[in-house]
């Protein structure tokens, strides 16, 4: 980034995080909050960078992809917790392993396409396993939101009047 800036050539950063960096995943937790670090660190940062530089982001967000991601490349410890007995990763992904939706040759293009656009998302779901799972999320997290609405908006200090919104 430093160097698109000094040399004002602008450009896209592109972060490719995962589904996984917006929806938690059982027996993936600790893969999940590198994702989530990741998103947030990449959606903070676009907000810094003066729109002169030209500097765009994506988080770059795939679900499944018949890559070697889920067969020999992922590692299990063999030491297991029996407190998670009822949770088998390494069945779940062998299980997975060659039958993802997700052709890598089609993923390839669609990260050129989002590199080469005047004006990339900041996020873009690839592959319709997530997609599916992302539209569930949100239309999960929108219905908590109005649910709990009354308590969210109950800590004011009284007489608050709202500034203009500097960090949004």
């Amino acid at each position: 980034m430093e160097v698109m800036r000094d040399l004002k050539t602008g450009g896209v950063i592109q972060q490719v995080t995962s589904l996984g960096g917006q929806v938690g995943v059982p027996t993936f937790s600790i893969y999940c909050a590198s994702k989530w670090a990741v998103e947030g660190f990449t959606e903070a940062i676009s907000k810094e960078v003066k729109p002169e530089w030209g500097i765009k982001f994506t988080c770059i967000e795939p679900g499944g992809f018949r890559t070697d991601w889920a067969g020999r490349s992922m590692d299990f410890g063999e030491k297991k917790n029996p407190a998670y007995d009822h949770i088998n990763a390494r069945e779940a992904m062998r299980k997975r392993h060659g039958t993802q939706a997700g052709d890598p040759a089609k993923a390839a293009k669609v990260f050129y396409d989002l590199a080469v656009m005047e004006e990339p998302p900041l996020r873009c779901i690839v592959g319709t396993d997530a997609y599916k799972s992302i539209n569930q999320k949100l239309e999960a997290y929108s219905e908590n939101v109005e649910k709990f609405e009354k308590l969210s908006n109950s800590t004011d200090v009284d007489g608050y009047k709202a500034l203009s919104q500097m960090f949004m």
